[in-house]
């Protein structure tokens, strides 16, 4: 399957701010799964932008603004390529904990951030029809099948920064909130789990309306990482896009960053996903460019007069709850 991803995001402040900087993970993951052919990222006002990759690999372009301006507009396309190559769960025999967890795995099984290890998710963990003498890929599709059943998808119940003790207590949540509450499990249960930040492609949307979407990575000895969407209660397929992989939502939100000054920021964020003809070529295409939008040396216009906005600094509203 071949797919054109669009994403826009757009910040505006309702006074001008002095200083900004931003920094992405918009770019799918080139991998054995999927192929980028084409990443297109437009950024606005006028600004230099740069690119380096995390500790667990994916692609983060960053990019600053250092005169007066009160809107961002930040747009990027891709055209990736996805396979079917997800190792089906009865195929995953291997027993539990899975051996020679070493170096960097190691990380996958920590807790922290809003991943906690709480008595509530304790209690979940205990819940799951589990024994000795299942296999990873068994255990792994109980987990998955018990979270699905004690958490119902409802927005607006968590909000980005919620920990799974949030939608624990809810018994309800979004994508985000079941593939952290369900890497916690694993992770009680000695599998390393990792988080998933990518988008999900919707054929019967005729419109063309996405959303970004979240699942869950668990480590396999023989197989490496494989995949499982909660939310779906299924493995991911050819309609999965990784973007980016790390221990929870907080290290791998599509924005985030930080602006001096009082003003009150509003976010924005369209996500449209389409099937489109395979490309001609295969090969890796970068283009970047620039969005025309007004910076000024000196504030044109004063609308707030509160405390000076040199005083203030303040962490920029994250991405929209997945």
């Amino acid at each position: 399957m071949v797919l054109d991803i669009e994403h826009d995001i757009r910040f505006a402040y309702d006074d001008f701010i002095s200083e900004s900087w931003v920094e992405l993970r918009m770019e799918p993951q080139t991998s054995v799964r999927q192929t980028v052919n084409l990443f297109y990222l437009a950024v606005g006002p006028r600004s230099k932008v740069a690119r380096y990759h995390d500790w667990c690999g994916n692609a983060v372009r960053h990019f600053s603004i250092a005169e007066y301006h009160n809107v961002i507009e930040v747009k990027a396309r891709t055209i990736v390529e996805t396979k079917s190559t997800q190792v089906p769960l009865p195929t995953i025999q291997e027993p539990i904990p899975p051996r020679q967890i070493l170096g960097v795995n190691l990380d996958f099984l920590s807790f922290d951030g809003p991943i906690t290890q709480s008595r509530a998710l304790k209690s979940l963990h205990k819940s799951v029809n589990l024994n000795e003498s299942m296999t990873l890929g068994e255990q792994v599709q109980s987990i998955g099948d018990r979270v699905h059943q004690a958490i119902r998808y409802q927005p607006n119940v968590t909000t980005y920064n919620s920990t799974i003790d949030d939608a624990l207590k809810q018994e309800a949540g979004v994508c985000q909130d079941m593939a952290q509450i369900m890497i916690g499990i694993l992770r009680l249960q000695g599998i390393p789990a990792r988080y998933v930040n990518g988008y999900l492609h919707v054929p019967s949307l005729k419109s063309g309306a996405a959303e970004s979407h979240a699942w869950v990575e668990f480590f396999s000895t023989e197989f490496g990482w494989v995949g499982y969407d909660p939310t779906g209660n299924l493995q991911p397929a050819e309609n999965h896009v990784i973007v980016a992989v790390g221990r929870h939502y907080d290290e791998v939100p599509p924005n985030r960053g930080v602006y001096r000054g009082a003003a009150g920021e509003t976010l924005t964020a369209t996500v449209r996903t389409k099937e489109v003809p395979a490309p001609e070529y295969s090969s890796y295409r970068e283009e970047l460019q620039e969005i025309e939008l007004p910076i000024y040396s000196e504030i044109p216009e004063r609308r707030f007069s509160g405390i000076p906005e040199n005083q203030i600094e303040q962490e920029s509203q994250q991405q929209q709850q997945q």
